[in-house]
């Protein structure tokens, strides 16, 4: 449950964050001067809330954070000296991003960190115009602007601990700023002196930051979950199946719900989507999501519900080390068709992004392949018709597909070379 707290903060441009030329120059090596990749987090997250009405988050934290996360992955060392040193970073509670004068692109955004349950310091990250360079630099001192942010940031945990409702998305402390029409070398962006130097510099580009294309590192490969013990744990959980019977009874009548599932099989509330759909939003702290098909949609997992399998996949740093293939996505639908795809694929390959138009061609092929070839018909015909659709999608031996009989047999389907589908079931 999203929390919106409108805050004032008139004196916020003395904070200084750090980011004048010179500093920035000093902590960029070569190779990061040379890059002009996107930082992928951002490119996807703008891609999507520019191109999809229905994007699932306008929340610049999920990029910051997926950002923050991914350069830990690579850079441990820095995750331990930021942890003992200031406390831990907070990625479900952000501020609202804040942009810079008109024409001035840049993004700020603030993420408090706890010690023993009390906010003692944040951290703040601007992402350059060109989306090609990110830093982070924590503050914590008595300066009242620092206080400021760090009190506010504290009522919110305070009131959350008076009411203890369960909270799925991340929550946004909004904070209105109100800055000089002409910034100063003082202000929020330029870092020139005001309260001081931050501490805990993090700065680079896509090879730090979860990649973008060219030479960017992997900050994650592909682990090795057994995708046959692990959808017999998410089928058999006592936690998650309450959840999953509620959506084959719905999946007789019309409209589509969903649950979020985290590790331990425990449910969100229930998600109320479409006639034919259903967004999750924001997936943070949850490894996948199972939704109903009705009983005028096609029985398979869709483009749009293989798009955000990947999107499970990206969120599974969150809290955690990421583990990209722990994310799944389960689609029931009438007469006991039951699927369930996870995914196997690396970490960047989960970075693909796909605009609406890309989605609403790959639903349209999808919708007429089925008509044409009444894929529906049979199991086999639509499991070719998914497979052909992850091919259309370029993620071929990404992601692994598997069919729950009414029994509870989980068998994985697979495709050979020839197009023979064989469905195998789990020892």
């Amino acid at each position: 449950m999203k929390k919106n707290l409108v805050y004032g903060l008139l004196l916020l441009f003395t904070l200084s964050v750090s980011l004048n030329s010179c500093r920035t120059d000093e902590m960029m090596t070569g190779s990061e001067q040379a890059q002009k990749e996107k930082i992928a987090f951002f490119e996807r997250f703008e891609q999507e809330k520019k191109l999809s009405k229905n994007a699932s988050s306008t929340n610049y934290a999920l990029p910051f954070g997926n950002s923050m996360l991914a350069y830990f992955e690579k850079y441990p060392e820095k995750k331990t000296e930021l942890e003992n040193k200031y406390g831990i970073v907070d990625l479900k509670v952000s501020s609202q991003d804040i942009g810079g004068d008109e024409g001035d692109n840049r993004k700020l955004l603030f993420f408090p960190m706890l010690k023993d349950g009390k906010v003692t310091a944040v951290i703040a990250g601007v992402i350059n115009a060109e989306r090609d360079y990110l830093y982070f630099d924590v503050h914590q001192n008595t300066h009242s602007d620092v206080f400021y942010l760090i009190n506010k940031f504290q009522q919110y945990y305070n009131s959350r601990s008076l009411n203890k409702s369960d909270t799925t998305e991340i929550d946004e402390i909004i904070i209105t700023v109100t800055r000089p029409i002409k910034l100063t070398m003082y202000d929020v962006w330029s870092g020139g002196g005001g309260i001081g130097s931050g501490g805990h510099d993090m700065g680079g580009g896509p090879g730090d930051y979860g990649g973008g294309g060219g030479g960017a590192s992997t900050p994650n490969q592909p682990t090795n979950t057994n995708p046959c013990e692990q959808t017999k744990n998410i089928v058999n959980n006592s936690k998650s199946k309450p959840a999953i019977d509620s959506l084959k009874a719905k999946s007789s009548k019309g409209g589509e719900d969903g649950y979020k599932i985290k590790g331990d099989g425990t449910p969100s509330k229930v998600i109320h989507g479409q006639a034919h759909s259903v967004n999750f939003g924001d997936k943070g702290g949850y490894q996948g999501g199972y939704h109903n098909h009705t009983p005028t949609g096609i029985p398979m997992l869709s483009p749009p519900d293989i798009d955000q399998l990947l999107q499970f996949a990206l969120a599974q740093g969150n809290g955690a080390p990421t583990k990209a293939s722990n994310a799944f996505i389960g689609m029931v639908a009438p007469n006991g068709m039951y699927y369930v795809a996870t995914f196997n694929g690396s970490y960047n390959d989960a970075l693909v992004t796909f605009s609406q138009q890309d989605l609403d061609t790959f639903t349209s092929d999808f919708e007429t392949r089925n008509y044409l070839y009444q894929s529906s018909k049979t199991p086999e015909g639509l499991e070719k018709l998914f497979f052909k659709t992850l091919s259309d999608m370029k993620l071929d031996g990404k992601v692994t597909l598997q069919r729950i009989e009414n029994d509870g047999t989980v068998k994985t389907v697979t495709k050979d070379n020839n197009g023979k589908i064989t469905a195998n079931p789990c020892p």
